[in-house]
């Protein structure tokens, strides 16, 4: 990514190709970082030019290419590609997941020119600019909007209120955003900002530091294939995969995040989740509970009186909103979950693992099991 770092590599293969409702990404990304891409480019044949999309300068003249702290790769690869530094921003991308690149690519004012190549201009990158001091935030999944507000504040010199207030009045947006949400109140961002390590420059805005951590979740949600939504009951129409119906497979995912610790458990709990909404079964997640409650800590018997539509114990079916953070593990289960008839699950295993059931008798025998062993 660039002066942000976001550091995924480790998890995130080679993007696919967009879907259509993530087309405008690319040009919303910046605006909703609150930083903007400038190119200059040398004369050629005595007239001073600036490059468009249907436009190929010959190699070799001088380019000043400006890489706005917050911008991601393909912000990147787009913007050389324009300035015909490189030919093709898809294998630029390619090229920087190959190489596990996302966090080495630094913002910047930079001195190129045109038909360099992709290792070339990867050199460059990866070296930085000259000048330009730099800090880095690290926001961990699992956390509510508050508490990555609170987080941001904590590794920066920006207040709460400084950070919240580009969320709620429109200089930063979201894509994921569902129609019926205006952005105006922070419950309507939960699980919207991308969790990961990033870099900024250290005049990064406040809107550049959360506006690159929406527009990270968006390139996230984009590299997963959704193509299984209209199997699980999420899309109506097979032709497409909705904002909608992605942003339900969001909280799914969120309630996956919540409850799992280990990945290979993801796909189990996600199947389990979509298993009871096709029947009209209550979730009873344990972790909307405590989202609902509004404080962290095992919830108690009565807390399933709580009147809320986050209390899955009281009301079938999906909560408003994603719940937390949502790693990249996550979104994969919500969008392929395993196939199975399980209805159940409980820790078994003081690692984190879970049991799975068919039947309550089975998961109430796992259940007594468990807490005999001690687990719960």
């Amino acid at each position: 990514m660039t002066s942000q770092m976001t550091v995924v590599p480790q998890y995130d293969p080679i993007p696919p190709r967009r879907p259509f409702w993530v087309a405008p990404l690319i040009a919303v990304v910046l605006l909703s970082a609150g930083a903007f891409a400038t190119v200059q480019i040398g004369t050629w044949a005595g007239e001073s030019v600036r490059p468009d999309a249907a436009t190929t300068l010959p190699a070799g003249i001088p380019v000043t290419l400006e890489i706005p702290s917050g911008s991601t790769v393909r912000n990147i690869g787009s913007l050389l590609e324009d300035a015909s530094v490189i030919a093709s921003s898809v294998e630029f991308v390619d090229e920087v997941a190959v190489r596990d690149l996302d966090s080495a690519l630094k913002a910047g004012s930079y001195s190129l020119t045109t038909g360099m190549g992709i290792e070339a201009v990867l050199e460059e990158l990866v070296r930085g600019p000259s000048g330009g001091e730099t800090f880095r935030i690290t926001v961990i999944e699992g956390l509510w909007i508050d508490e990555v507000i609170a987080s941001l504040s904590r590794q920066t010199d920006y207040t709460a209120e400084e950070l919240t207030e580009p969320l709620l009045t429109g200089t930063v947006t979201s894509l994921l955003m569902p129609d019926g949400f205006a952005g105006d109140r922070l419950s309507q961002w939960e699980g919207l900002l991308f969790p990961d390590t990033y870099e900024f420059f250290v005049d990064a805005s406040a809107a550049t530091i959360v506006g690159t951590l929406v527009s990270t979740m968006e390139d996230r949600v984009a590299a997963v294939d959704w193509s299984r939504l209209e199997s699980l009951g999420l899309v109506d129409d097979p032709e497409t995969a909705s904002n909608e119906a992605i942003y339900e497979a969001l909280i799914v995912a969120s309630l996956v995040e919540a409850e799992a610790k280990l990945d290979e458990d993801r796909p189990l709990i996600s199947s389990v989740i979509y298993n009871r909404l096709e029947i009209g079964q209550g979730l009873n997640i344990d972790a909307a509970l405590v989202f609902a409650k509004g404080e962290r800590g095992v919830p108690l018997a009565q807390d399933r009186e709580i009147d809320s539509l986050y209390n899955t114990y009281k009301y079938a079916g999906l909560v408003p909103t994603p719940i937390s953070t949502i790693r990249r593990a996550s979104l994969e289960a919500a969008a392929d979950p395993a196939d199975t008839d399980f209805y159940y699950y409980v820790v078994v295993d003081f690692d984190g693992r879970h049991g799975f059931s068919s039947t309550l008798d089975e998961h109430n025998a796992k259940v007594a099991k468990a807490r005999a062993d001690g687990v719960i």
